[in-house]
Formats: structure tokens, sequence, C-alpha cells
């Protein structure tokens, strides 16, 4: 009776070694990061810093694929239309998972079912204005547009972006009126103040630094929740009193194609967690004037639902909808 069981077991056992035999270890090859802005990104640089140490940990790098348009959605569509299996993944700052479908009605990809994984890191939005305006504090300003209601304005990356949707924000806590002049792109948005065009914005500080320090641009408040090492006399918006909506920063977040395996998120997870344990790889990131954030997936998919509720919340107010 015994031998029959036993050599009825055999059958099963060599069925199902097989099976395992072919489940390598993830990543068993490179995985690809879409980015979804041009060649020479600060998100591009961001995953070239990864790819080395992903190499180091698994013998794999990441491979970076640029699919630039659409302010993000081409990218985030190609990702969405992906293989879950970990291999194909976005790296995406605010505008494709949060602001896009504020502005966009027809879009190829559903941001709330993409996969969060991490968020990659941060940096400080601040408010910044030209030199030469009179104000010194968040008070003078707000004393000084409503000296002149609807004859102050501010430089934007976009209608609908991260930095239009900031100033809205700060209107309606400030009661003042300003005017909105939307540019292409974080450079001319930080130009136009430079060269008195607009009289301030609520820009990356990474992008202002050069000049803040040259004296050719003030910045009054900073958006992050402890005063910014770059610039430690410049109070944070939550000193001032404003409410934790006012924790404005310019993130990144590494996410999949719906419905990905959770021990394979939990993987990659890991692996940049890992990553940022190395002080060298947070330094190059802080070179970037992005502070290497990392975390849980809990913590990403919560902070990506507190902000998409937070901007749905200021584009109905504003009569912002998508066109």
């Amino acid at each position: 009776m015994l031998k029959s069981i036993v050599q009825g077991l055999f059958p099963a056992l060599f069925l199902v070694a097989p099976t395992m035999a072919q489940e390598p270890a993830f990543p068993s090859r490179p995985i690809t990061v879409v980015v979804g802005s041009s060649s020479g990104s600060s998100m591009e640089f961001e995953m070239r810093i990864l790819s080395e140490k992903f190499k180091e940990l698994t013998g794999h790098p990441i491979l970076i694929d640029i699919r630039p348009g659409a302010n993000g959605a081409t990218g985030a569509t190609y990702v969405m239309r992906a293989k879950p299996d970990g291999y194909t993944l976005f790296t995406s700052p605010a505008s494709p998972m949060v602001f896009n479908p504020l502005t966009h009605k027809n879009l190829n990809y559903d941001p709330k079912k993409m996969t969060p994984i991490i968020e990659i890191g941060a940096q400080p939005l601040v408010l910044a204005t030209r030199g030469d305006l009179p104000a010194d504090s968040v008070a003078d300003m707000i004393k000084y547009a409503k000296g002149k209601p609807g004859n102050v304005f501010y430089s934007s990356t976009g209608i609908g972006g991260g930095n239009h949707m900031s100033v809205l924000l700060f209107e309606r806590y400030s009661k003042t009126q300003l005017k909105h002049v939307p540019y292409e792109g974080a450079g001319p948005a930080t130009q136009a103040i430079l060269r008195g065009e607009v009289d301030f914005g609520i820009l990356s500080i990474a992008s202002l630094l050069p000049w803040y320090k040259d004296k050719k641009i003030k910045i009054l408040a900073v958006g992050s929740q402890e005063r910014s090492p770059d610039a430690p006399d410049v109070p944070t918006f939550r000193e001032l009193g404003y409410p934790e909506e006012f924790v404005l920063t310019g993130w990144r977040v590494l996410v999949g194609p719906p419905a990905m395996p959770q021990p394979i998120a939990d993987r990659i997870n890991g692996l940049v967690n890992k990553a940022y344990e190395d002080s060298q790889v947070r330094a190059r990131f802080k070179a970037l004037g992005l502070d290497a954030t990392g975390g849980t997936q809990t913590k990403v998919a919560a902070m990506l639902k507190r902000e998409s509720a937070t901007w749905e919340q200021v584009a109905r107010e504003n009569g912002i909808e998508p066109q």
C-alpha cells in the first residue's frame, strides 16, 4: 500500500519541479523605465544613477526609454499598456499622475489604475519674486497684491500644471487676485521673473538657486515640511500658518502597469530603498536638487491619493475643467 502511494507521488513531483525551475529570481534581465520628458531632463539623470546601483545589486541595469510628449501622457500611455511583469515602469512627476486628468478629457491611460511602487524623490516648490519687488515676506507680498488687484503677474510651466495650481491655492488663502502668464517649462518661467515680465512664481527651488544666491530673485516661502538647507533663513508655508495643503513639492514616483503582482512591486520597492542606503547615491540626487525619498508602497499610494484630492478641489473652485 505504502509503495503504491510513493510511486503515485513521483509523477506529480516531476511535473512540479520544472515549473518551479522556470521562475528565476526577479529581475532576471534589465528593467526598462520610461521617461516622459525630453532627453537631458533631471528625471533621466536620476534613472541613470539608479541604473548603476541596480546593476550592482542585481547584475542588471535599468534601461532608459525616452518618450516625451503630451505633458508626460505619451510615456504614461505606453506603460499603461505594457505587460505587468515589472520589466516596464514609468518615472512620473505630478503632471501625468495628478494634473493631466484635470485638464484633458481623452487620456489614453488612467493614473488611478497604475501600480504605485515608490516615491523616487521630491524637492520643495518655493514662492519666488523678482529681486526688486517691494516685498520681503509673504505678508508684504499679499499686501502688495491687494494694493494692485489683477495687476500682479506670475509665471508657470503651463495651464493646469503644478506651478499654476499652487498659485491658485495661494490665491484662495491669501484672498488676492493674480494674473497668470504660462510659459513652456521651468527655464522660461524663471527667466520671466528675472526679466521682470512677471512679479513672481511658485517654482521648484532647484531652478532658482543660482539666481537666489546672486540676489536676483527673492524666495519668501518654502513648500517643504522643514526649512530647506539651500535657503535656511526662509520660513516654510506651514511656519507661516498655512495648512497641510501648502506642503508643496515637485515629486517623482515610480509606477507600473495595472495589476502588477505584489511580490514584484515589493522587490522593486526594496531595491530602490536599498539603493538609497548609499550616501553617494543620495548625494548625487541632491546635486540634481532632489531629496532621495524612498519609503513604502503604502506611503506613495497615500501621497498620490492626497495630491489628487487636493488639486481636484482647487480645479473645481477655479472652474478648470478637462478639455
